[in-house]
């Protein structure tokens, strides 16, 4: 999974900074669904890697209790950059006790159980 967290971040579009991150959302049946961050050159606004991951999911009919495993990665060597994630897209479609694998492009990493989101990050 490591390795193709890091090869879908060089899909990133990220004209004006280097954070960049790589989503990728495993279904309870093994269907996978990939995102990257997109944002635009005016600094206005980027789309969440995970949100394009879960809008793939959603779009072929996959709904809330059909996601079972979330794997980000961030194109940096800082866990903490982690935060930026968007909280509200995986809760809204992953139930509490499913997982968050979170990696660093050096492949640190953290698991953080959904329903804990909020609490904490790192």
């Amino acid at each position: 999974m490591i390795s193709e967290l890091k090869n879908l971040l060089s899909n990133s579009h990220t004209p004006n900074d280097s954070l960049c991150f790589s989503c990728i959302v495993l279904m309870n049946d093994g269907s996978i669904f990939k995102g990257v961050t997109v944002k635009n050159n005016i600094f206005r606004d980027g789309i969440y890697a995970e949100q394009i991951a879960i809008a793939s999911a959603v779009t072929k009919g996959y709904k809330y209790g059909d996601f079972e495993k979330i794997y980000m990665m961030v194109g940096s060597n800082n866990i903490s950059d982690l935060k930026y994630l968007d909280r509200n897209i995986i809760t809204e479609f992953f139930e509490p006790e499913k997982s968050i694998i979170l990696y660093t492009i050096d492949s640190e990493t953290r698991v953080l159980k959904v329903g804990n989101l909020y609490n904490n990050i790192y």
